[in-house]
């Protein structure tokens, strides 16, 4: 019995000198948080704050921030057409975890302020059978959407100037050309880009068909490219862009937002590269979506296209991108 106390002591003694251990670690790090000062060179939006105490760092980046922020906007729903523009998030500067992040910072840091979203009042949430045929007009971001029910020769040569440029698109596919083609749909995939359904197959447009038959193809696409992902595509374009109340609701029921497009190169009906340039140049803007096919023109056309538009200060994301209201400061520069 006698023994069993002392190691029951033992025991005891060690939990206690484990907890004094890890308080006075955390005692420690709470002393240098507030008391020493900011590491050397530690660069906050371009200014060395290296030496400054707490207190220092907080009038320096309250005098920035304090009265600072974005305004969210609200997402743009027209009732007569039924298409919506996404919203934007708004943003303020969270002045706390900033002064934070700097007071932790390594030696050298280079620190951005902390942001915390300010929400919109309209979200497309609100309309969850609305169109999409653009992304925020704030933003500087741009997406190909590439529909694809032939032309699979032509898919490979474009992912390849899509990797090398480091850009990604959009695919939306029809079941039947994904059934056949499963390692071109694992390829698309593997390579950072984003697969949208197109129905299940390009022989009849949606708005002939009837609610199950509409729900049914939807699925058969879904579960075609979730075998092959492991994921479960959320937006739908229609074939020829056709689509009645009925579409649109059968899709909005199975989570599944309905897109078409604010450009169209018209490839399939062979203009030329040089007029397909033109057009998009031409008409190019924020939260384009530029509808293509997968085409011998449009391979050269988009290798040709892909610097100009990054020229023009666009990015090039996936509809999925596009269409995020979170589109904070440090990528808006």
């Amino acid at each position: 019995m006698f023994i069993v106390l002392i190691s029951s002591r033992k025991k005891l003694i060690s939990i206690l000198f484990l907890i004094l251990i890890c308080g006075a670690f955390l005692f420690k790090n709470n002393l240098r948080k507030y008391f020493y000062g900011v590491k050397p060179n530690v660069m906050f939006l371009q200014e060395d704050l290296g030496g400054y105490t707490r207190d220092k760092v907080k009038e320096v980046v309250a005098t920035k921030f304090e009265r600072w922020e974005i305004t969210p906007v609200d997402a743009l729903y027209d009732p007569h057409s039924n298409h919506i523009v996404p919203e934007l998030w708004g943003y303020e500067v969270n002045i706390q975890d900033t002064v934070d992040k700097i007071m932790e910072a390594p030696k050298g840091g280079s620190i951005l302020p902390v942001y915390n979203p300010v929400f919109p009042d309209v979200t497309v949430e609100d309309y969850p059978s609305a169109i999409i045929a653009q992304g925020n007009p704030e933003k500087k971001q741009v997406s190909f959407m590439i529909n694809v029910a032939w032309g699979t020769e032509h898919v490979l040569p474009m992912l390849e100037i899509l990797s090398a440029e480091r850009c990604y698109a959009t695919f939306f596919l029809v079941g039947k050309w994904a059934k056949q083609n499963v390692n071109l749909v694992d390829e698309i995939n593997v390579r950072g880009n984003l697969l949208g359904n197109h129905g299940h197959t390009d022989s009849v447009v949606y708005t002939e068909l009837s609610k199950e038959e509409i729900e049914n193809g939807l699925k058969e696409v879904n579960d075609i490219v979730y075998a092959v992902t492991g994921k479960i595509p959320v937006y739908f374009t229609p074939h020829k862009g056709e689509y009645n109340d009925l579409v649109l609701e059968v899709a909005s029921r199975q989570g599944i937002r309905t897109v078409l497009w604010s450009l169209d190169t018209v490839d399939w009906d062979n203009p030329g590269v040089e007029k397909m340039k033109a057009k998009i140049i031409d008409n190019l803007h924020g939260g384009a979506i530029i509808l293509m096919h997968p085409t011998a023109e449009t391979v050269t056309f988009i290798k040709d296209i892909i610097p100009i538009i990054k020229n023009k200060g666009y990015n090039i994301v996936t509809i999925n991108e596009l269409l995020s209201p979170h589109y904070p400061p440090d990528k808006r520069e």
